[in-house]
């Protein structure tokens, strides 16, 4: 048996694979790009449906030398060089008397807790990073009152606090 094969054959297959490889690049380029940007925006929408309406929302990162941070930090933001550390933060946050309130809490390093005692709010099982811990609660008592971290997280930990101003 013998098989031959038209002239430009092979030329033409190879146009063909390197073809069908750029597709499969480009997909692979937008699946890596979009699914982040999705996951994201899907997280997004669904923190949007939980918070209640009125809510007054703030959003916490704990770290371990640097404290308590406003806002979502990620580790590689706060990462300090050369043995050199930034002071720890004491975070304020404040809101009126009957303000419903939710915390957004996450942890940038390693596992942390959350106290607010006065509230009778105790996070023990850890935040861990990367995870989002709700905490939401009524402000009825006005008054300055702390929240800790509770679970020993660091050489800094004791220097973990911020402060909840509830004005009357």
């Amino acid at each position: 048996m013998n098989f031959r094969l038209t002239p430009g054959f092979g030329r033409a297959m190879t146009k063909r694979i390197r073809n069908r490889d750029f597709f499969f690049l480009i997909i692979l380029i937008v699946v890596m790009v979009g699914l982040p940007w999705a996951i994201q925006a899907y997280d997004d929408h669904q923190w949007l449906t939980k918070k209640p309406a009125g809510a007054k929302l703030f959003t916490l990162t704990a770290h371990s030398e640097l404290g308590w941070l406003p806002g979502k930090v990620h580790g590689y933001d706060a990462i300090t060089l050369y043995g050199k550390s930034r002071p720890a933060r004491n975070l304020t946050l404040a809101v009126n008397k009957g303000d419903l309130v939710v915390l957004k809490i996450t942890s940038s390093d390693v596992v942390h807790g959350f106290s607010l005692k006065d509230f009778g709010i105790f996070l023990e099982d850890g935040i861990r990073p990367g995870k989002v811990a709700l905490v939401s609660f009524k402000a009825d008592k006005a008054g300055t009152f702390t929240f800790t971290c509770s679970i020993i997280c660091g050489d800094e930990h004791k220097k973990m606090q911020g402060t909840l101003v509830v004005r009357a």
